[in-house]
């Protein structure tokens, strides 16, 4: 009897595993997982994370949370709208208020009136980490203040307001400006680029172990972990609107997401997590999909 118990569990444990996989790739919608940001999910599926906000109706600077449904092509995410549109229609008198109820968040009150997280928030004066409590009152428009009414003799004329100056230089990734390459890494060019080959979307350069490997260009460091499968501990940096880079198999990362970072400064170094033997796997990415490197890089 206990030998038959003993093969239940463990045939519900391999079950269970199997459901998880399939949780962590699906070829419609994929579930976030810890670690995982808007970046890394649109580089695992070959696409642009300008389509991939788009389709899930997110905008900067992108939230996303364990446990939620992304949709990874724009059919699905039409069908959606449209089954929603069709079982919520349109009010004429849309409420101006809510009340907050047991296990409601500033998210998913977002997404059941329409109205993007940050407006709510700025609405009723929410800072995050955005904790709201049931029973309490959220606004969903802003009051309207009537500013005084003025003769024309009473008229002032409106100066602009000079935009304040910082000391701080910000990269504006967010353009297409024309993104300057360098090797992240001196070594033997050990595989070249193959679209046609799925371990071949970048090039393999070798090197020591805890060689420091730098920036390729300057940018905006927009995942650094091991939650991508095949890549071990990796780096992507965002350069422009078109143009990410991304530096894998590291065994050790030196740069935290959001970091913006100068071409050549050091980011990792190299190992060989997910790797056989010691080595840099480097991509460049445009537009979501995977381009040959050394057609960017300088000859060396």
């Amino acid at each position: 009897m206990l030998h038959k118990i003993s093969f239940i569990i463990l045939i519900y444990a391999s079950l269970t595993a199997c459901t998880n996989q399939r949780l962590d790739w699906d070829p419609d919608n994929y579930t976030v997982a810890v670690g995982d940001t808007l970046y890394s999910i649109a580089w695992r599926y070959e696409i642009d994370h300008r389509d991939l906000a788009k389709w899930n109706h997110l905008s900067p600077p992108f939230i996303i949370h364990p446990g939620e449904r992304l949709f990874t092509n724009e059919r699905d995410s039409l069908q959606a709208d449209r089954l929603k549109a069709e079982s919520n229609p349109p009010q004429q008198n849309k409420p101006i208020e809510i009340t907050v109820g047991r296990g409601d968040t500033l998210y998913s009150l977002s997404r059941e009136n329409d109205i993007t997280v940050s407006e709510l928030a700025a609405i009723n004066g929410l800072k995050k980490p955005y904790v709201i409590n049931p029973g309490q009152t959220l606004r969903l428009t802003r009051k309207l203040q009537l500013a005084p009414v003025r003769s024309v003799a009473q008229a002032v004329p409106i100066r602009p307001i000079p935009a304040a100056t910082s000391g701080t230089t910000i990269l504006k990734t967010d353009t297409n400006r024309k993104v300057s390459w360098q090797w992240p890494i001196k070594g033997k060019l050990l595989a070249r680029f193959n679209k046609n080959e799925s371990n071949a979307k970048g090039i393999d350069i070798a090197g020591s172990e805890g060689k420091l490997v730098i920036a390729a260009a300057s940018g905006k460091v927009v995942y650094s972990g091991n939650g991508l499968i095949s890549y071990g501990n990796l780096v992507i940096i965002k350069h422009s609107r078109s143009y990410l880079s991304a530096y894998a198999y590291n065994k050790k990362l030196l740069v935290k997401e959001g970091e913006i970072v100068k071409a050549g400064q050091k980011i990792a170094e190299l190992g060989k997590t997910g790797a056989e033997k010691v080595k840099l796997h480097f991509e460049i990415r445009r537009n979501g999909k995977p381009v040959d490197p050394l057609r960017y890089l300088p000859r060396s």
